[in-house]
Protein backbone atom coordinates (compact mmCIF):
# COMPACT_ATOMS: atom_id res chain seq x y z
CA UNK A 1 0.00 0.00 0.00
CA UNK A 2 1.45 3.36 -1.02
CA UNK A 3 2.08 5.98 1.64
CA UNK A 4 2.95 9.62 1.38
CA UNK A 5 6.44 11.01 2.03
CA UNK A 6 4.92 12.79 5.03
CA UNK A 7 4.08 9.42 6.59
CA UNK A 8 7.60 8.12 6.05
CA UNK A 9 9.13 11.14 7.81
CA UNK A 10 7.23 10.65 11.05
CA UNK A 11 10.08 8.57 12.54
CA UNK A 12 8.04 5.75 14.11
CA UNK A 13 5.82 7.65 16.52
CA UNK A 14 4.21 4.38 17.71
CA UNK A 15 7.47 2.57 18.42
CA UNK A 16 6.76 -0.62 20.42
CA UNK A 17 3.18 0.33 21.24
CA UNK A 18 0.77 -2.61 21.02
CA UNK A 19 -2.17 -1.56 18.86
CA UNK A 20 -5.31 -3.72 18.70
CA UNK A 21 -7.49 -2.96 15.66
CA UNK A 22 -10.96 -4.40 15.05
CA UNK A 23 -12.43 -4.49 11.56
CA UNK A 24 -8.84 -4.47 10.32
CA UNK A 25 -9.54 -6.50 7.20
CA UNK A 26 -11.51 -3.69 5.54
CA UNK A 27 -10.26 -0.75 3.51
CA UNK A 28 -9.81 1.74 6.36
CA UNK A 29 -8.82 -0.95 8.87
CA UNK A 30 -6.17 -2.26 6.49
CA UNK A 31 -4.74 1.23 6.00
CA UNK A 32 -4.62 1.74 9.76
CA UNK A 33 -2.82 -1.60 10.22
CA UNK A 34 -0.23 -0.75 7.55
CA UNK A 35 0.39 2.72 8.96
CA UNK A 36 0.67 1.55 12.57
CA UNK A 37 3.23 -1.06 11.48
CA UNK A 38 5.13 1.61 9.54
CA UNK A 39 5.24 3.73 12.68
CA UNK A 40 6.84 0.98 14.76
CA UNK A 41 3.83 -0.56 16.50
CA UNK A 42 3.18 -4.18 17.29
CA UNK A 43 -0.11 -4.67 15.49
CA UNK A 44 -3.09 -6.93 16.16
CA UNK A 45 -5.09 -7.26 12.93
CA UNK A 46 -8.49 -8.59 13.97
CA UNK A 47 -11.52 -9.14 11.79
CA UNK A 48 -14.57 -11.39 11.62
CA UNK A 49 -13.14 -12.49 8.24
CA UNK A 50 -9.93 -14.36 9.12
CA UNK A 51 -8.86 -14.58 5.46
CA UNK A 52 -9.07 -10.80 5.15
CA UNK A 53 -7.04 -10.32 8.34
CA UNK A 54 -4.44 -12.84 7.17
CA UNK A 55 -4.12 -11.03 3.83
CA UNK A 56 -3.48 -7.70 5.58
CA UNK A 57 -0.76 -9.31 7.70
CA UNK A 58 0.85 -10.96 4.67
CA UNK A 59 0.77 -7.66 2.75
CA UNK A 60 2.40 -5.79 5.64
CA UNK A 61 5.14 -8.37 6.02
CA UNK A 62 5.79 -8.33 2.27
CA UNK A 63 5.63 -4.58 1.63
CA UNK A 64 6.96 -3.20 4.93
CA UNK A 65 9.68 -5.81 5.49
CA UNK A 66 7.91 -6.19 8.82
CA UNK A 67 9.14 -8.82 11.27
CA UNK A 68 6.44 -11.47 11.54
CA UNK A 69 6.68 -11.58 15.34
CA UNK A 70 5.54 -7.93 15.52
CA UNK A 71 2.19 -8.51 13.84
CA UNK A 72 -0.58 -11.04 14.33
CA UNK A 73 -4.01 -11.75 12.86
CA UNK A 74 -6.98 -12.85 14.93
CA UNK A 75 -10.41 -14.00 13.81
CA UNK A 76 -12.74 -11.96 16.01
CA UNK A 77 -16.46 -11.37 15.99
CA UNK A 78 -16.94 -8.47 18.40
CA UNK A 79 -20.50 -9.60 19.07
CA UNK A 80 -19.02 -12.57 20.97
CA UNK A 81 -17.81 -11.45 24.41
CA UNK A 82 -16.04 -14.73 25.14
CA UNK A 83 -14.09 -14.42 21.89
CA UNK A 84 -13.09 -10.86 22.85
CA UNK A 85 -11.88 -12.00 26.27
CA UNK A 86 -9.83 -14.79 24.71
CA UNK A 87 -8.32 -12.49 22.07
CA UNK A 88 -7.27 -9.88 24.64
CA UNK A 89 -5.72 -12.61 26.82
CA UNK A 90 -3.81 -13.97 23.80
CA UNK A 91 -2.34 -10.56 22.99
CA UNK A 92 -1.46 -9.85 26.62
CA UNK A 93 0.29 -13.21 26.86
CA UNK A 94 2.29 -12.52 23.69
CA UNK A 95 3.22 -8.86 24.21
CA UNK A 96 2.49 -8.19 27.87
CA UNK A 97 -0.11 -5.45 27.44
CA UNK A 98 -2.12 -3.33 25.00
CA UNK A 99 -1.53 0.40 24.61
CA UNK A 100 -4.05 1.38 21.92
CA UNK A 101 -7.49 0.10 20.92
CA UNK A 102 -8.94 1.08 17.57
CA UNK A 103 -12.62 0.16 17.36
CA UNK A 104 -13.10 0.13 13.59
CA UNK A 105 -15.44 -2.83 13.07
CA UNK A 106 -18.74 -1.66 11.61
CA UNK A 107 -22.05 -2.85 10.24
CA UNK A 108 -23.48 -0.66 7.50
CA UNK A 109 -27.24 -1.21 7.84
CA UNK A 110 -29.28 1.61 6.34
CA UNK A 111 -32.93 2.11 5.47
CA UNK A 112 -36.15 3.77 6.56
CA UNK A 113 -37.74 3.09 9.94
CA UNK A 114 -40.46 0.95 8.34
CA UNK A 115 -38.02 -1.25 6.46
CA UNK A 116 -35.58 -2.35 9.18
CA UNK A 117 -36.38 -5.59 10.99
CA UNK A 118 -35.94 -6.13 14.71
CA UNK A 119 -33.11 -8.56 13.99
CA UNK A 120 -31.36 -5.99 11.81
CA UNK A 121 -31.64 -3.41 14.59
CA UNK A 122 -30.13 -5.88 17.06
CA UNK A 123 -27.25 -6.75 14.75
CA UNK A 124 -26.27 -3.19 13.86
CA UNK A 125 -26.27 -2.20 17.55
CA UNK A 126 -24.37 -5.34 18.54
CA UNK A 127 -21.56 -4.57 16.09
CA UNK A 128 -21.45 -0.77 16.13
CA UNK A 129 -22.10 -0.06 19.82
CA UNK A 130 -22.17 -3.15 22.05
CA UNK A 131 -19.08 -4.61 20.39
CA UNK A 132 -17.16 -1.38 20.96
CA UNK A 133 -18.17 -1.34 24.62
CA UNK A 134 -17.20 -4.98 25.15
CA UNK A 135 -13.78 -4.48 23.56
CA UNK A 136 -13.15 -1.59 25.93
CA UNK A 137 -14.48 -3.54 28.92
CA UNK A 138 -11.84 -6.24 28.47
CA UNK A 139 -8.91 -4.01 27.48
CA UNK A 140 -9.39 -1.22 30.03
CA UNK A 141 -7.99 -3.27 32.97
CA UNK A 142 -4.65 -3.42 31.12
CA UNK A 143 -4.75 0.31 30.42
CA UNK A 144 -5.64 1.12 34.03
CA UNK A 145 -2.81 -1.05 35.30
CA UNK A 146 -0.26 0.88 33.25
CA UNK A 147 -2.13 4.16 33.82
CA UNK A 148 -2.03 5.13 30.17
CA UNK A 149 -3.65 4.31 26.87
CA UNK A 150 -5.55 5.58 23.88
CA UNK A 151 -8.97 4.36 22.74
CA UNK A 152 -10.06 5.43 19.26
CA UNK A 153 -13.62 4.77 18.14
CA UNK A 154 -15.07 5.03 14.69
CA UNK A 155 -17.94 7.44 14.51
CA UNK A 156 -19.08 8.98 11.24
CA UNK A 157 -20.57 12.16 9.89
CA UNK A 158 -23.70 9.98 10.05
CA UNK A 159 -23.58 10.38 13.83
CA UNK A 160 -23.58 14.16 13.51
CA UNK A 161 -26.10 14.89 10.76
CA UNK A 162 -29.38 13.42 9.54
CA UNK A 163 -29.38 11.55 6.23
CA UNK A 164 -32.38 10.19 4.33
CA UNK A 165 -33.09 6.50 4.95
CA UNK A 166 -29.96 5.99 7.08
CA UNK A 167 -31.82 5.59 10.40
CA UNK A 168 -30.12 2.49 11.93
CA UNK A 169 -26.54 3.36 10.99
CA UNK A 170 -26.86 7.02 12.02
CA UNK A 171 -28.43 6.05 15.33
CA UNK A 172 -25.57 3.74 16.24
CA UNK A 173 -22.92 6.26 15.23
CA UNK A 174 -24.59 8.90 17.39
CA UNK A 175 -24.39 6.42 20.26
CA UNK A 176 -20.66 5.90 19.62
CA UNK A 177 -20.02 9.63 20.01
CA UNK A 178 -21.80 9.70 23.37
CA UNK A 179 -20.01 6.51 24.48
CA UNK A 180 -16.72 8.22 23.68
CA UNK A 181 -17.50 11.31 25.74
CA UNK A 182 -18.59 9.27 28.77
CA UNK A 183 -15.50 7.07 28.60
CA UNK A 184 -13.23 10.11 28.38
CA UNK A 185 -14.76 11.32 31.63
CA UNK A 186 -14.65 7.99 33.45
CA UNK A 187 -11.13 7.03 32.35
CA UNK A 188 -9.37 10.39 32.37
CA UNK A 189 -8.09 10.01 35.93
CA UNK A 190 -6.16 6.93 34.75
CA UNK A 191 -4.50 8.93 31.95
CA UNK A 192 -6.53 6.98 29.40
CA UNK A 193 -7.70 9.06 26.46
CA UNK A 194 -10.80 8.23 24.41
CA UNK A 195 -11.59 9.96 21.14
CA UNK A 196 -13.64 9.29 18.05
CA UNK A 197 -12.89 9.75 14.38
CA UNK A 198 -15.80 10.57 12.09
CA UNK A 199 -15.04 10.08 8.40
CA UNK A 200 -17.13 11.51 5.64
CA UNK A 201 -17.29 9.94 2.22
CA UNK A 202 -14.25 7.67 1.92
CA UNK A 203 -13.52 5.38 -1.02
CA UNK A 204 -14.24 2.02 0.61
CA UNK A 205 -16.27 -1.10 -0.33
CA UNK A 206 -19.42 0.09 1.53
CA UNK A 207 -19.33 3.33 -0.47
CA UNK A 208 -18.98 1.35 -3.70
CA UNK A 209 -22.00 -0.74 -2.70
CA UNK A 210 -23.97 2.41 -1.84
CA UNK A 211 -23.19 3.86 -5.28
CA UNK A 212 -24.34 0.62 -6.90
CA UNK A 213 -27.59 0.67 -4.91
CA UNK A 214 -28.24 4.17 -6.28
CA UNK A 215 -27.54 2.95 -9.85
CA UNK A 216 -24.53 5.26 -10.10
CA UNK A 217 -21.02 4.55 -11.27
CA UNK A 218 -18.30 5.36 -8.74
CA UNK A 219 -17.28 8.31 -10.90
CA UNK A 220 -20.85 9.67 -10.91
CA UNK A 221 -21.23 9.04 -7.20
CA UNK A 222 -17.91 10.71 -6.40
CA UNK A 223 -18.74 13.77 -8.48
CA UNK A 224 -22.17 14.15 -6.85
CA UNK A 225 -20.76 13.86 -3.32
CA UNK A 226 -17.68 15.98 -3.95
CA UNK A 227 -19.75 18.99 -4.94
CA UNK A 228 -21.35 19.01 -1.47
CA UNK A 229 -18.15 19.63 0.48
CA UNK A 230 -15.35 22.18 0.73
CA UNK A 231 -12.69 19.92 -0.75
CA UNK A 232 -14.12 18.82 -4.06
CA UNK A 233 -13.18 15.16 -3.75
CA UNK A 234 -13.85 12.15 -1.54
CA UNK A 235 -11.31 10.92 0.97
CA UNK A 236 -8.95 7.96 1.03
CA UNK A 237 -8.45 5.29 3.71
CA UNK A 238 -4.86 6.48 4.16
CA UNK A 239 -6.04 9.95 5.17
CA UNK A 240 -8.17 8.41 7.92
CA UNK A 241 -5.33 6.12 8.99
CA UNK A 242 -3.02 9.12 9.42
CA UNK A 243 -5.51 10.72 11.81
CA UNK A 244 -5.91 7.51 13.81
CA UNK A 245 -2.16 7.12 14.19
CA UNK A 246 -1.90 10.71 15.46
CA UNK A 247 -4.53 9.99 18.14
CA UNK A 248 -2.79 6.74 19.03
CA UNK A 249 0.55 8.48 19.51
CA UNK A 250 1.97 10.58 22.33
CA UNK A 251 1.81 13.69 20.14
CA UNK A 252 -1.62 14.65 21.48
CA UNK A 253 -1.67 13.89 25.24
CA UNK A 254 -4.24 16.62 25.98
CA UNK A 255 -6.87 15.49 23.46
CA UNK A 256 -9.66 13.38 24.91
CA UNK A 257 -13.44 13.29 24.57
CA UNK A 258 -13.11 14.76 21.10
CA UNK A 259 -14.81 13.80 17.86
CA UNK A 260 -12.50 14.63 14.96
CA UNK A 261 -14.32 15.08 11.66
CA UNK A 262 -12.49 14.03 8.51
CA UNK A 263 -15.09 14.83 5.91
CA UNK A 264 -13.55 17.26 3.43
CA UNK A 265 -15.64 20.04 4.96
CA UNK A 266 -18.99 18.36 4.24
CA UNK A 267 -20.46 19.27 7.64
CA UNK A 268 -19.04 22.82 7.46
CA UNK A 269 -21.41 23.85 4.68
Amino acid sequence: MATSKANESWSQILLDKVVFITGAGGGIGSAISHTCALQGAKVVVSDVDKAAADKVVADIIATRNQESDRIMSIELDTVDEQAIEQAVALVAEKWGTIHVLVNAAANFTVGSIEDISADAWSHVFNVNVRGYALMIKHIVPLLKKQRSGSIIQFGSISGVIAQPNFVPYNTTKGAVLQLTRNLALDLGSYNIRCNSVSPGCIETPPICRLAESLNLSMEEFTQSRAQKQCLKRIGTPQEIANLVVFLASDLCPFITGANLLADGGYTAI
